[in-house]
């Protein structure tokens, strides 16, 4: 029967991490194919993504929905380590799997912006819509990664080298785990205040403004599977060598610099708040009750 449980959390973090992937790297695709989105409108569906798909399989899996999480957990929390392995494998197939998705759903509009701007799906400028499904630094859309001239990232370097672009990952991924932490710790009366269904809410607002504050310099990855199984699917798709080993041979940073972000984050929220807000709540000694004088006591009950 345990197995059998593991095996549905399994599940639904594939389900989740789909979900996740979907309405997440889909703003991305309408925003790049259609120019229906601008960076905030992207920032806020991402913030959706991650609501829906905590709301879904949170019940049975607690929605890590991100490897950076679920390696947080097992350092900082008791989550078991021989189950990490089946929780990654699951979100990157769930993120493969909505990558392909996309693909297929929206294929049509991908050969008609190829067509219209002169791009080659694997070729140098590529990058341009192998965004609307992993990441690149500099964000190609912000970069000068003019569509059609066929400029290449490697001409952007300037804007954001690999220390910045890791550095920036391990930020903005230490800061949502160490939210999450909070959000979820039992020691903490702010995180206990706010239920399951509130902390996803604004786990996901978090993740808005993340997106939203960080994604020119380099997409603001956040969660290793949301890069690398699309990444995986991009190369099989006929992006080839852009996405593996990617512009400057970065395909390694996104998975290498959230994971390290979230480790830092956790053990952070450790050392600096939940260890006080514990031995706070160990010292709470619940108050006296007042002293009653004897003339209160002879007092009927409900008399004045």
């Amino acid at each position: 029967m345990a197995e059998e449980y593991w095996r549905a959390k399994y599940l639904n973090e594939l389900v989740g991490t789909f979900i996740l992937i979907l309405l997440g790297d889909g703003a991305v695709v309408v925003s790049v194919l259609t120019g229906g989105f601008d960076l905030f409108g992207v920032a806020v569906l991402w913030g959706f993504a991650v609501m829906f798909a905590v709301y879904w399989v949170g019940g049975v899996s607690e929605g890590h929905i991100n490897p950076a999480v679920t390696i947080a957990n097992a350092v900082w929390r008791d989550f078991p380590w021989k189950h990490v392995p089946g929780y990654i494998v699951s979100q990157i197939v769930g993120a493969f799997l909505a990558a392909a998705t996309l693909f297929v759903t929206w294929s049509g509009y991908y050969q008609q912006f190829n067509e219209a701007n002169n791009v080659v799906t694997g070729e140098p400028g590529s990058s341009i819509t192998g965004m609307t499904l992993w990441t690149f630094f500099p964000n190609p859309a912000f970069a000068g990664v003019k569509i059609g001239d066929f400029q290449t990232l490697n001409e952007a370097a300037f804007l954001v080298s690999f220390p910045q672009a890791f550095f920036s990952e391990v930020v903005i991924t230490a800061i949502l785990v160490g939210v999450i932490f909070a959000l979820v710790d039992d020691w903490n009366p702010m995180g206990t205040r706010a239920t399951p269904a509130i902390s996803a809410f604004l786990i996901g607002l978090l993740v808005a403004a993340l997106v939203q504050y960080e994604a020119p310099v380099s997409m603001a990855a956040l969660n290793p599977a949301r890069d690398l199984g699309p990444r995986i699917f991009g190369y099989l798709a006929g992006w080839g060598e852009i996405a593996f080993p990617g512009p400057r041979g970065g395909w390694w940073l996104p998975t290498t610099s959230t994971i390290v972000g979230g480790i830092i984050g956790g053990g952070l929220y450790d050392l600096l708040t939940r260890r006080y807000v514990k031995e706070l709540e160990e010292q709470d000694i619940e108050p006296e009750e007042p002293a009653v004088h004897d003339e209160e006591r002879e007092r009927p009950a409900g008399g004045s």
